[in-house]
This record gives structure tokens, C-alpha cells and sequence, in this order.
């Protein structure tokens, strides 16, 4: 069972039609996975990126949007984790809006030193965490 989280589509998310702006739905993507990232990891990213010096960014992206959202509704997202690599994630969220598809993301993100941009490995222990999410996912 993928993870979920349902926000708001707010006016500042919306053009001046009241239609999602695209970057601004990405941003609730973004918060998606940090809620994710919290609950799969037991770590917050201020904790991650402060006292952890850890960074998740995102490498590559691929959306595709299948309807408009709009000002008012909730979306619901759902997190899932398709393949962990030795330093990398790969993820997919369902944007849905009631059950209805609204848009998809793919993403790829790595685990950084922040203090020099590299890669490093996953910690064991969130190794341990990050395929027992992807197994359940997969089921």
C-alpha cells in the first residue's frame, strides 16, 4: 500500500484561472515526499539536512499531467518506492483528486553529503526501512 497524504490545491498554487500551475504542483509533490520521507525514515529533513548533513535531491523527473487540477480541490497523494539503489530511490506519486487521476510523477533522488554534493550509501538501518517499503509496495 503506497503512503498517502492529501493537500489542498490553494489559491497560490493556481493560475489566474484557477487551474494548478505545474511548478507549484510539483511543490506539493515535494511536501508529499518529505511527509514520506519522515514516516519511511523516522527523520524529519530539518534533522536530515541539519545535524545529518544529508540531502535528497532530486536527479531526474518525469510528469505527465492527465487533468486539470483546480483551486478548492484536495489531492491525494500517493508515494510509492519502486527501487532503492546503493545511494538512490526511485519513486512514483499518483496525484488524484476523490479517487480521480489528476496527474503522475517519477523521480529519481540520491542521498548527498551536503557538504560536498556527493553520493554516499544508505545507513543500514534505512536501507533495512527503504526495502521493506519497497516489498510492501510491490505487493
Amino acid at each position: 500500500m503506497a503512503f498517502t497524504v492529501t493537500l489542498p490545491v490553494r489559491f497560490g498554487d493556481c493560475d489566474a484561472a484557477g487551474i494548478g500551475y505545474y511548478p507549484r504542483l510539483l511543490a506539493l509533490v515535494d511536501a508529499g515526499i518529505e511527509d514520506w520521507t519522515a514516516a519511511t525514515l523516522g527523520i524529519d529533513r530539518a534533522t536530515l539536512h541539519g545535524e545529518q548533513r544529508r540531502g535528497l535531491p532530486t536527479i531526474t523527473l518525469t510528469t505527465e499531467f492527465k487533468v486539470a487540477c483546480r483551486m478548492g480541490e484536495l489531492l491525494t497523494l500517493g508515494v510509492r518506492l519502486k527501487r532503492v539503489g546503493t545511494s538512490s530511490i526511485e519513486l512514483e506519486v499518483a496525484a488524484t483528486v476523490d479517487g480521480a487521476p489528476r496527474f503522475t510523477v517519477a523521480l529519481v533522488q540520491a542521498l548527498i553529503d551536503t557538504s560536498t554534493g556527493r553520493a554516499v550509501a544508505w545507513p543500514e538501518d534505512w536501507r533495512t526501512r527503504l526495502q521493506a517499503v519497497a516489498k510492501a509496495d510491490a505487493a
